[in-house]
């Protein structure tokens, strides 16, 4: 795992966020494991960031690294979120997404581990869940590790790439935080 210090910070119409945003969602791997088709035009691009940052039921935060060496420098490397929350039952969805050339860092992980954190602290969640794709084996290990645990597989989920895919519903409860 890095040794370099990750944060997050909230989602901005910052032209690095923007860039980062429109990058994330163009990379094969996010359109496969994020099922949602890439931005066909900017007012597109910008109503998906008005939405994260406005929403009161979304929490959206860009993932960065500060790299340490002859001289220091922030990287914007990914994007987490929890989505859908509901301010009664106290749950939400949570997501992330890296740009390729980031993972197998451990990034994800500190993230995850840090928005957890914010959210059961901050937040006074109750639960969080995710989607995941059967077959994304790296990404289910890394939620087992936090907590999550396979409440169930829903078959036929999502379309990508021109096949329907299953998915399994995680969740993790504060009483199961690692």
């Amino acid at each position: 795992m890095s040794q370099n210090k990750i944060s997050l910070q909230p989602l901005t119409k910052d032209l690095k966020d923007v860039e980062l945003v429109q990058n994330l969602f163009v990379q094969p791997s996010t359109l496969r494991y994020w099922f949602m088709p890439p931005f066909s035009n900017q007012a597109q691009l910008d109503q998906f960031i008005d939405k994260h940052i406005k929403n009161n039921d979304i929490i959206s935060a860009t993932i960065n690294v500060l790299e340490s060496g002859l001289a220091e420098r922030k990287l914007k490397v990914g994007l987490i979120e929890v989505i859908d929350i509901d301010q009664i039952a106290r749950t939400g969805e949570i997501e992330i997404a890296l740009l390729d050339k980031f993972n197998g860092y451990g990034y994800a992980q500190k993230a995850m581990q840090q928005m957890i954190l914010q959210m059961f602290k901050n937040y006074n969640m109750h639960k969080l869940f995710l989607y995941v794709d059967v077959e994304n084996a790296a990404a289910v290990h890394i939620y087992q590790k936090l907590g999550f645990k396979t409440e169930g597989t829903i078959k036929d989920q999502f379309y990508s790439g021109g096949s329907y895919h299953d998915a399994y519903y995680m969740g993790l409860t504060r009483e199961n935080i690692k």
